[in-house]
């Protein structure tokens, strides 16, 4: 099939790969799209690069500094969606497409290779990164918030993190979301607030812990109904 399982699949529970598998049953019973497969793949992919950059602008925006992405402009968004497929599909067409785009602008020297993908140093920079940040990262991993949700096991999060930073042929795909996802988590659990109060307002976590309940007399009876006025 066009699409198959990724590397996340191995690190979820039971309890959660049956729940994803609920949501796509019902997700295939829905009317089909317009789009095919490739081209629906292609615009949540595109969706959730400017998800990602709307949150990086809100962070330079607390030191205020402003990121500029002109890939994702609004202009250039539309005319690249606007170019033929048989065009878009055909390999080294990025580039070729960028260089005529530049060209068009004015800048024309360009360094040989520019444009084309390349995943490799991209790959060899993120098991860097695991193999220098490993012990924080298994430390993270040991007893983590997912793991108390019942939607990942704890134990092959941290085989897999422990096989990339070996360098084991194993994908890094979806690593650096879950550890954003736990991090994000804990940050929840710990940080004031969702609003900004002041820093005289103490701390208060923003997601409240169980009240403990009352303790109760032994052999009290327990109270029915409502507490007869005095």
């Amino acid at each position: 099939t066009w699409s198959r399982p990724g590397p996340a699949a191995g690190w979820l529970t039971g309890e959660a790969l049956a729940e994803v598998s609920i949501r796509l049953r019902a997700a295939a019973g829905r009317p089909p799209l317009s789009l095919r497969p490739g081209e629906a793949r292609a615009r949540a992919l595109l969706a959730r690069h400017a998800a990602d950059h709307r949150v990086f602008e809100q962070a330079v925006e607390v030191r205020s500094q402003r990121l500029h992405a002109p890939f994702l402009d609004n202009q250039v968004v539309r005319a690249a969606r606007a170019l033929p497929e048989s065009l878009r599909v055909q390999p080294g067409a990025r580039a070729e497409i960028l260089r005529s785009v530049l060209a068009s602008a004015g800048v024309r020297e360009l360094p040989p290779g520019w444009g084309v993908t390349a995943p490799g140093p991209n790959e060899t920079a993120g098991r860097l990164g695991l193999r220098a940040a490993l012990a924080r990262l298994l430390a993270l991993f040991d007893a983590p918030l997912l793991a108390d949700a019942g939607l990942v096991e704890a134990r092959v999060v941290r085989q897999a993190l422990t096989d990339a930073a070996d360098g084991r042929p194993v994908p890094l795909d979806g690593l650096a979301e879950l550890v954003s996802m736990e991090l994000w988590l804990r940050r929840l659990m710990s940080r004031r607030g969702t609003c900004w109060t002041g820093t005289s307002t103490p701390r208060r976590r923003a997601v409240p812990p169980l009240p403990a309940p009352l303790p109760r007399l032994p052999g009290a009876p327990l109270p029915l109904g409502r507490p007869a006025g005095r």
